[in-house]
């Protein structure tokens, strides 16, 4: 009996392997990590990939027999609406094309979508799409770190500018729990630009306040007792604001659409989480017992601190527990992503 043919399966990131993006702990990009994974899980399978990027792959396209592509530019995009005879695939967030452009998937096998949204009503009829929200880079479950010199951590720029209202909030809320006086530390790889420099002023003011210009690893996920989660998005460019998104102008900014890299960095550092309470994170397993949650959103920052504020003060710590650790990592996304193109692919 003959052995199945080989597919040859070519894997091509949005994001260069030599961006900060791309090797982010949390981004989907990172070229050694995904190698890592695949590497693993199509040992035992008919599956042959190859991480290649747009330009090369598309010079050579015809060498193979399937594409997922890991998030999609313009070009992509192209690639993906073609009639090329082969197999399509993507894993991305494509709420505004879904809404607007939905013919580019008129030729996709599946869509692994990031979008938390129902967007069902945009498929094409022969769309399969499945939900595949990102994840983190675990290999190892880190031990609970015992040690803090904070109160709070943040991780992330404060900069929200190019949203229509709320354009502050995360500065105001850490602002707001300065004056209640809690130690806070943010990790910001942009500290030193001028948009952060100035949001920075009122901050740098308070002695229980430290900015370091790094982005987060591990390690600083679990610098503060608490490690604050804030995921209300904004929206990509000034252009982008007045698009259609498929969402009222509420939901667009203050509800969570898309669960973004700083929610599956904390899980993966096993960080003493605070977040904003919805469907879309719990949806990741933190529930009570491994989370603490606040109710209210940015149009109403008083009530934000007020709500963690209360939090803080009781002192609890929630310990991520492993099957939600394990549930977020990559390797499991990958396994998901290569076990359901397995089954659309016609190996005889």
């Amino acid at each position: 009996m003959n052995n199945p043919r080989i597919y040859k399966l070519a894997v091509v990131p949005k994001v260069p392997w030599y961006d900060q993006y791309a090797y982010a702990y949390g981004s989907q990009h990172d070229y050694f990590h995904t190698k890592s994974c695949l590497k693993k899980i199509c040992n035992n399978t008919n599956i042959e990939f190859r991480i290649i990027y747009l330009k090369k792959f598309k010079k050579i396209y015809t060498k193979f027999d399937g594409v997922i592509f890991i998030g999609l530019s313009n070009d992509a995009m192209e690639f993906l609406s073609s009639s090329n005879s082969i197999d399509k695939y993507t894993w991305s967030f494509n709420q505004i094309e879904w809404v607007n452009r939905r013919e580019i998937f008129k030729f996709t096998n599946i869509i692994f979508e990031q979008s938390t949204r129902d967007l069902t009503n945009y498929y094409n009829s022969n769309n399969k799409v499945i939900y595949t929200p990102l994840a983190f880079q675990g290999k190892k479950m880190p031990k609970k770190n015992n040690s803090f010199k904070y109160d709070i951590v943040f991780n992330g720029t404060l900069d929200r500018s190019r949203r229509l209202t709320s354009k502050t909030h995360r500065r105001d809320i850490i602002l707001g729990l300065l004056e209640n006086g809690y130690s806070i530390v943010n990790f910001n790889g942009r500290a030193h630009k001028p948009i952060e420099k100035e949001l920075l002023i009122k901050l740098k003011k308070f002695k229980n306040f430290k900015v370091v210009n790094k982005f987060g690893t591990v390690k600083h996920y679990s610098a503060g007792k608490y490690s604050l989660h804030i995921p209300f998005h904004e929206l990509g460019s000034e252009k982008g604001i007045n698009l259609n998104w498929g969402m009222t102008r509420k939901e667009l900014e203050d509800t969570n659409w898309l669960n973004n890299w700083d929610i599956y960095r904390c899980i993966g550092a096993r960080a003493n989480i605070i977040t904003f309470d919805c469907a879309e994170i719990r949806s990741l397993g933190l529930d009570n017992t491994n989370c603490s949650f606040y109710k209210s959103d940015p149009s109403n920052i008083d009530m934000m601190v007020k709500e963690i504020s209360e939090i803080v003060d009781t002192k609890i710590d929630k310990l991520i527990d492993r099957k939600t650790w394990q549930d977020n990592t990559y390797m499991q996304r990958w396994k998901f992503i290569i076990k359901n193109i397995m089954k659309d692919i016609n190996f005889s």
